[in-house]
């Protein structure tokens, strides 16, 4: 019999773990709406990112964790990894249809010492690739244009002459010498600039959770929260939300009541809102209440109870339709 050690090992892909994270956590109550996950698997151990909607209103952190929990818990029963869910994208909040708002008080979990991020990193994929691309290609130029001539005797690529010659024959005060190395410059700046700030501007980053375990919300997530608590305002219309790095503005119109009054209880429901979604950097409220065209100073009174009377009916008429 050939011993368990030498049977080989059982290799599980980066993608069947996202597949699996994904499905995990669409089993949970919390995930709404369509569910994306990614992983990178380094030996036994997996990270995974998920991108999901949650229910609101709701403690978005607490069932964020949970979700988490349960993703973690559940690929690592599957696969047999140890797997941590490192990052957790709130891609929109979605309010159950018929519910009754009740928004839920909480304070943020404590943080455990850890140093709670800013803003996520972005790997900048873009860029990196766009930069091997252009370099790998100069490079397989120049190395199969040297091996053509160096195995097979073949005369150098009329580019490469004629480049060496320039190049020979081109003082470094020359125009075309300044701009290449000031466009070069420029490039490695840029990529320096990418590489030293973090990026992921759209979305915002919710506070009691550690670097290695983090819950952002995005831009679109958090305008939604706020738009539904300022509808919520006696005489409010209509209201359109912009969120933004460090602001968010409200432009919103009254249809009746007290222009004041509805201004106040707006910014107290953008401001309360806000400080529900619990982010790590809190934003400031800009609101601009306007009134519509039929916009009555004074709220509508409320209309009189219908009432209903039974009408007497005759007893002959009665009698006649008791009769078959």
């Amino acid at each position: 019999m050939i011993p368990a050690a030498a049977r080989g090992t059982t290799t599980v892909s980066a993608r069947a773990v996202a597949r699996i994270a994904q499905q995990a956590a669409t089993e949970t109550p919390n995930a709404v709406g369509t569910v994306r996950g990614t992983a990178t698997v380094r030996g036994q151990r997996a990270e995974v990112s998920v991108r999901l909607g949650l229910p609101w209103p709701s403690d978005l952190g607490r069932r964020a964790g949970e979700v988490q929990r349960h993703v973690a818990s559940r690929t690592g029963e599957l696969t047999g990894l140890s797997v941590r869910v490192t990052r957790l994208r709130v891609a929109r909040l979605q309010r159950p249809a018929g519910s009754t708002v009740v928004f839920e008080k909480t304070t943020a979990p404590a943080a455990q010492g850890r140093r709670v991020p800013r803003r996520w990193w972005s790997a900048r994929p873009a860029p990196v690739v766009v930069a091997a691309l252009l370099g790998a290609a100069a490079a397989g130029l120049l190395t199969a244009d040297m091996a053509s001539v160096h195995l097979f005797g073949n005369a150098p690529a009329a580019w490469r002459t004629s480049l060496v010659d320039r190049l020979a024959t081109t003082s470094p005060a020359d125009g075309s010498v300044t701009v290449a190395a000031a466009a070069m410059a420029v490039a490695g700046l840029w990529l320096l600039l990418l590489a030293c700030t973090p990026g992921l501007r759209k979305r915002h980053v919710v506070a009691g959770f550690g670097a290695g375990r983090s819950i952002a919300l995005d831009r679109a997530a958090v305008a939604s929260v706020v738009r539904d608590r300022v509808l919520d305002t006696d005489g409010v219309d209509s209201v359109r939300v912009r969120a933004g790095r460090r602001r968010v503005r409200v432009r919103a119109d009254l249809a009746f009541g007290d222009r004041a009054a509805a201004r106040e209880q707006a910014g107290a429901a953008a401001r309360d809102a806000l400080a529900d979604c619990r982010l790590n950097r809190p934003l400031r409220v800009g609101l601009r209440l306007r009134t519509t065209s039929t916009w009555d100073p004074t709220p509508p009174a409320p209309g009189p109870v219908p009432v209903s009377v039974p009408v007497p009916v005759p007893a002959g008429e009665a009698e006649r339709k008791e009769s078959p």
